[in-house]
């Protein structure tokens, strides 16, 4: 399922074909040279591998057959783009921002929805003076102001200088492609909610495709609310690679860890460690980052068991000697919610 077109008046209406313009290839063309003559393009085949390997899952759920193609930038700047036509360029800062390839596909199919949509040459059209430079560029250059449009162009998609109603649009295309293509979406939710704490914790920040305005809450909500519309459960901890559960031994103890908390001990026993190890995969199988702390429960029974929502994780009975109380691990799962949920602080986790 595809969202709804921008809205665009007939003055800035954009026609919608099945390939590259002769216009974009042309504006594609000049800002490949210029981006590449002032910035360091990496030749890494690992990290641009990463990168593509993405692109090309989500190539056949673009509307256009475009030329995608992605590049990787080193610099430091939180930042990815796409120029009219295909190219796509992500900096080092940004692969080193995302703490999962589900909030890299994220931000790969937001771009590459730009791109499938002539979103630059959309807001080229919506911006006043960009258009008034434009026709003087041209009156005065007697026709050869490619250059100064083509500036224009560049500027709108590396400064991710969109409208809300189009990044909107950006955030519902990239989805649909996400979901299409197998991926969990919610990559796109959580990086958008990172970058808005990031930007409270210092007086500037320029993250660049997720630039922070006054609009920045009015776009999350709108991507959540998107995805709730669309049937798809809000589920962070894919994206954010949190809240997993496994077995360790510590000081002598065995351990069912979640995350860095220690939410269960009990002696290093083989009972023990098989008790623990189904716990864990049920753990990890019921327990998110949007659970409500009132859905850990340990009921009375008989027997007495500890739930998660309606799963039940373990029962008293099935205790092996030397094991922590129920009452005890419930309480370490929700240590363990709270580490989680601090480490990103900006979602609504109670959005249903």
């Amino acid at each position: 399922m595809f969202a709804a077109p921008v809205s665009v008046s007939p003055d800035e209406a954009v026609s919608v074909s099945s390939d590259v313009t002769p216009q974009e290839e042309r504006l594609a063309q000049r800002g490949s040279e210029e981006i590449e003559a002032a910035m360091n393009v990496i030749a890494d085949p690992a990290l641009t591998a990463r990168a593509d390997a993405i692109v090309r899952r989500l190539e056949p759920f673009m509307e256009r057959r475009l030329p995608y193609k992605a590049k990787i930038i080193d610099h430091k700047m939180v930042n990815a783009f796409a120029l009219a036509g295909g190219p796509i360029y992500v900096t080092t800062g940004m692969l080193d921002f995302v703490r999962t390839d589900l909030e890299l596909a994220g931000v790969l199919a937001h771009e590459m929805a730009h791109a499938d949509r002539k979103h630059i040459l959309i807001q080229m059209a919506r911006n006043d003076k960009m258009t008034l430079i434009a026709i003087a560029a041209i009156i005065a250059s007697r026709g050869q102001a490619a250059g100064i449009i083509a500036a224009n162009a560049l500027q709108v998609a590396v400064m991710g200088a969109y409208s809300i109603d189009i990044e909107n649009e950006a955030d519902a295309y990239g989805i649909d492609a996400l979901m299409k293509a197998g991926y969990n979406p919610v990559g796109v939710l959580t990086l958008q909610e990172r970058l808005q704490e990031e930007s409270l914790k210092k007086a500037y920040v320029d993250p660049g495709i997720y630039r922070t305005h006054p609009d920045a809450r009015q776009r999350i909500a709108a991507a959540a609310k998107y995805m709730e519309d669309s049937g798809i459960r809000i589920e962070r901890k894919y994206a954010l690679g949190a809240l997993r559960a496994r077995v360790e031994s510590i000081s002598g103890d065995l351990c069912l860890m979640i995350g860095d908390e220690p939410a269960w001990r009990g002696r290093d026993d083989s009972a023990t460690r098989e008790l623990f190890g189904k716990a864990a995969s049920l753990v990890w199988d019921s327990l998110q980052m949007e659970t409500a702390p009132y859905d850990i429960r340990v009921e009375k029974g008989p027997p007495e068991a500890l739930f998660i929502e309606s799963k039940k994780i373990a029962e008293k009975p099935a205790l092996p000697d030397g094991t922590e109380p129920l009452e005890s691990f419930r309480e370490g799962v929700l240590r363990a919610l709270n580490a989680a949920r601090s480490l990103h602080p900006m979602a609504d986790y109670y959005l249903r």
